[in-house]
């Protein structure tokens, strides 16, 4: 399954790279590209919300006809969901991300082994490499950040692999953000030592810092959209805790990741917020409500119609 997964995707950045040849360009547009894939469910949860909206009313109704019988309000409002045809797993968003959450670990895997995936680099290649690197008394870290460290070191490796040493400092030279190589991870150190940190760590700390902002932005968005749609979510002060409280992991795992992880991210959360800003345009929830009422007249009207046509045909018969 995960092979069945990573094939096509390590494909498309393989070919965004070799069009672009920039790895940060290709990453982007790969980004895009997932973020299309998942359009129609983020279409969907967006007409759900609409429809929650809509339906809020008649919850409040029975809320307060059934007032201290929380079962009773249970039943009644899953009776409401059934007869109007509404799931509110897909509104909440909790449908849609547990069915991305394993394709978005596992698509990290291409992004993890470049060497791999875009450069076709054979796996043991990679492993006489580390070999090299570990013999020269480098420490590689963990697997799945084997092929950034090696670029990382690459020099150091360079003579062991002639047939590839030009496209490995191609790809290398692409995946620098001014004079710093992203393989690398950003340090909190840079903070605490400021005046004696390099130039190179002091302009890492910017990806954290964008993909903080970055995701704050989104959760602002989304903030807004929700007192909108209910403004009674204003008053729960869980809300400004969930609107903060993901930038702020989104600020502190960069700092476990190689920087080039932490770029994705800020693209993710890019696209994302401007994907929100359209969506709730093109679906906002009075153009969905009003086709949602269009389309439960007609078939209001339909029944009503049906109806009369089984009775004159009883009157006939009769």
């Amino acid at each position: 399954m995960k092979n069945f997964i990573i094939t096509p995707f390590a494909w498309v950045l393989e070919q965004f790279y070799n069009l672009s040849g920039n790895y940060i360009v290709a990453l982007f547009f790969f980004a895009v590209v997932f973020k299309l894939i998942l359009l129609p469910s983020s279409i969907s949860q967006q007409k759900g919300a609409a429809k929650q909206q809509r339906l809020q009313p008649k919850i409040r109704r029975i809320q307060a006809r059934y007032a201290g019988d929380q079962k009773k309000i249970q039943e009644e409002t899953q009776a409401l969901y059934q007869r109007e045809g509404y799931n509110p797993m897909s509104a909440q968003g909790c449908l849609p991300m547990l069915i991305q959450l394993p394709i978005i670990f596992i698509l990290y895997d291409v992004i993890y082994k470049p060497l791999s995936y875009v450069l076709k680099v054979p796996a043991e290649t990679i492993t006489k490499m580390s070999n090299v690197l570990e013999k020269a008394g480098v420490t590689l870290g963990e697997d799945r950040f084997l092929e950034m460290s090696i670029m990382d070191n690459f020099e150091k490796a360079a003579s062991a692999v002639p047939d590839y040493a030009d496209k490995i400092r191609g790809l290398i030279d692409s995946f620098s953000f001014g004079d710093v190589l992203l393989t690398t991870k950003p340090s909190f150190s840079a903070l605490t030592n400021w005046g004696t940190s390099t130039s190179g760590d002091k302009l890492l700390l910017l990806i954290p810092l964008l993909s903080g902002l970055t995701a704050l932005l989104t959760s602002l968005i989304t903030q807004a959209k929700q007192k909108k749609q209910n403004p009674e979510m204003a008053k729960n002060p869980t809300m400004g805790c969930m609107t903060y409280s993901m930038p702020i992991m989104s600020l502190v795992f960069t700092f476990s990741f190689p920087a080039g992880i932490g770029v994705y991210w800020i693209f993710q959360n890019i696209l994302s917020a401007i994907q929100m800003v359209i969506l709730n345009r093109v679906y906002s929830n009075e153009k969905v409500m009003s086709k949602v009422l269009v389309v439960e007249t007609i078939q209001r009207r339909s029944k009503e119609n049906n109806i009369k046509m089984v009775s004159k045909i009883k009157e006939d018969k009769e």
